[in-house]
């Protein structure tokens, strides 16, 4: 049994129905995290948020998400691999070596690509390079785009 002080809280408000969904909810259930569909900035540690219904990407921060819980987000990882979705690693860390080295020391057995977008928003950054985003699962909602992007309302964040 994981300790209270071990939990993280997840938040997700989008389609129910997606297989995305129906994939996290199960683990995060085996894995004891907690998963509330109610916004409160003050109680949520990791956000899901629901971006473009018909892609297969999935964008995983790498500071206080994958870091809050290594073993978790490994085998997570493989699970959204064995569905069929390409998760891959989203950071506004700066793009140097040792910021890679760091991160592919963890990730270095899911062969996941990592994104360094130094400080720039994400969603804009991945959509430069072609990408758009299924879910985003990161700690800080605000790194992904600006205030007035319909992907905050469309996840009830006002």
């Amino acid at each position: 049994m994981r300790d209270e002080d071990d939990k993280l809280t997840f938040f997700y408000c989008g389609d129910m129905n997606a297989k995305v969904f129906k994939l996290l909810e199960k683990n995060l259930s085996e894995q004891e995290h907690d998963l509330v569909d109610f916004y409160n900035e003050f109680l949520i540690d990791i956000y899901l948020l629901l971006d473009k219904l018909k892609s297969k990407y999935i964008a995983i921060d790498w500071d206080n998400t994958i870091s809050a819980d290594q073993d978790y987000f490994l085998q997570l990882i493989k699970k959204l691999q064995k569905a069929g979705f390409t998760p891959f690693v989203c950071t506004l860390r700066a793009p140097d070596k040792e910021n890679i080295r760091e991160i592919r020391s963890v990730l270095e057995e899911t062969n996941i690509a990592i994104y360094l977008t130094d400080g720039k928003p994400k969603r804009k950054y991945m959509r430069k390079l072609g990408v758009k985003v299924h879910l985003w699962i990161d700690d800080f909602y605000p790194g992904i785009s600006d205030e007035s992007c319909k992907i905050f309302a469309r996840n009830s964040i006002e």
